[in-house]
């Protein structure tokens, strides 16, 4: 007889390398939650859910120079019925003087012709009956990805008062992006191309493994986000004829994209949930990992000036730099270590890896435990390319025995590295039998959801904190 029963899983990710990307910067701003990035000429704005809009002077590309945030909770104009309290921003494109940001009240307009101080014009009327995701500009024309409700397109040759043309229907559209002729549509998993003129007339589809997350069009390749899926690269030839390059699958959730500068060559930066990952092309048959750095931090955003990457990771904004790294460069594969339940006196080892990705040897400075419940092995000098193993051993005395793992080393950009430990925490464990539970079903469905009725089944446990 079986015995069925509910068990907690947890998806343990392990990750690669960090390869080409020198760390130079970063800042945990008032923004959180942050869910997309752009860069307009030397200004860096990033959006978050939850604290507002960020500016940043990035004319020093090495340095985050934080200018303002800004609440989007009034302003009147922009055609606009104000902000209001409660205003969340989305996705937010930037054109000249002006941010067009998608919120949960509609589209917002932002004057950012002193940055310093910019101006929150409001929501563009008739734009707040609509859910909106991403969105794009070239020239006059703004394009609005609005789910069920198709693509929105206005003109801003007014740039604070948005004037509607029409809507091309989608089922679901997520993210759109327009280059020269053609404007792109992410319809669920499928990618459709309509040309750019006073019909807007479609003209080609492509069917995608996987839901699209975003389109970024460079040099007559176009990279694709798949979120689990990875990225898919098309070469396309002036007459429009789109043919596969190669499809990379990412370590994680590939989610927003950016093209580094032509004089780089054909790559692509990717915000990959908990990483950075540069990937490059050869134009005819292949993808291709160049540059990783590991970030821990869900890397939702990101945005590219030269060679520099700015990565929007829900709390903080990092700087890194492409190119050959000189010096000794220290990565680990995990950046926390959750234990199974341990009785007391008992013990459970796990691992990391750590590894050397630098020209230099990487000299250890020091290495411990901030927890003497967590006692680990020793860790030696790494010659470039080298990998070690350091096991970490918790033997259980108490719960909630929390603390890190870390490691001084001669790495220019990141002197310390930490892993966090996490022991006997309070409530369910790895392998505990989970909890049973009732709930009323908020959305897809009426009634309640009773874990216990769903024994034998897979049940996936999606926690998000609002606050």
């Amino acid at each position: 007889m079986i015995d069925k029963k509910v068990i907690l899983l947890f998806l343990n990710i392990t990750f690669l390398y960090a390869l080409n990307l020198t760390l130079h910067d970063y800042d945990n701003p008032s923004a959180s939650h942050i869910l997309d990035a752009v860069i307009q000429d030397d200004l860096l704005i990033v959006s978050g859910m939850i604290g507002g809009i960020e500016f940043y002077d990035i004319s020093n590309s090495q340095s985050l120079n934080h200018l303002d945030n800004l609440q989007l909770t009034g302003g009147g104009g922009g055609g606009g019925q104000g902000g209001g309290g409660g205003t969340k921003p989305n996705c937010i494109v930037a054109n000249d003087d002006y941010v067009y940001v998608t919120t949960n009240r509609g589209l917002g307009i932002i004057n950012i012709s002193n940055p310093s101080n910019p101006q929150y014009l409001g929501i563009v009327s008739g734009t707040d009956g609509y859910i909106l995701e991403n969105l794009d500009v070239s020239n006059d024309l703004l394009a609005i990805a609005a789910h069920e409700d198709g693509v929105l397109l206005y003109d801003i040759s007014n740039p604070s008062d948005p004037n509607f043309i029409t809507t091309i229907q989608a089922e679901n559209s997520w993210t759109v992006t327009l280059d020269d002729q053609l404007l792109y549509v992410a319809d669920e998993q499928t990618l459709k191309m309509y040309f750019i003129n006073d019909e807007f007339s479609y003209f080609n589809s492509i069917e995608m493994s996987n839901a699209i997350k975003d389109i970024v069009v460079s040099n007559y390749v176009l990279y694709i986000a798949l979120g689990s899926d990875g990225v898919a690269a098309y070469k396309m030839d002036p007459e429009f004829n789109i043919t596969l390059i190669d499809v990379y699958n990412t370590s994680a959730l590939a989610n927003k994209l950016a093209v580094l500068d032509y004089e780089f060559g054909h790559k692509v930066a990717v915000s990959d949930w908990d990483d950075v990952e540069i990937l490059g092309t050869n134009f005819q048959d292949s993808l291709n990992l160049i540059g990783y750095k590991n970030t821990t931090r869900r890397t939702m955003a990101i945005a590219v000036k030269d060679n520099y990457i700015f990565s929007g990771e829900w709390a903080s904004v990092q700087v890194f730099e492409y190119g050959e790294i000189s010096g000794p460069d220290v990565d680990l594969d995990v950046y926390e270590l959750n234990y199974p339940y341990v009785d007391n006196n008992d013990s459970y080892t796990l691992s990391v890896e750590v590894t050397n990705n630098g020209n230099d040897v990487l000299e250890i400075i020091d290495a411990y435990t901030t927890n003497n419940e967590f006692t680990y092995s020793e860790l030696t000098n790494l010659n470039p390319g080298q990998s070690q193993i350091v096991d970490i051993t918790y033997t259980a005395n108490s719960i909630n025995a929390s603390g890190s793992y870390r490691i001084f080393s001669n790495d220019i950009d990141e002197q310390q590295v930490i892993c966090e430990t996490n022991g006997n925490i309070n409530g369910a464990n790895i392998g505990d039998i989970a909890p049973d539970f009732n709930l009323p079903i908020m959305a897809n469905g009426n009634g309640n959801f009773q874990l216990s009725d769903n024994l034998g089944k897979i049940v996936i446990l999606a926690f998000f904190a609002p606050n």
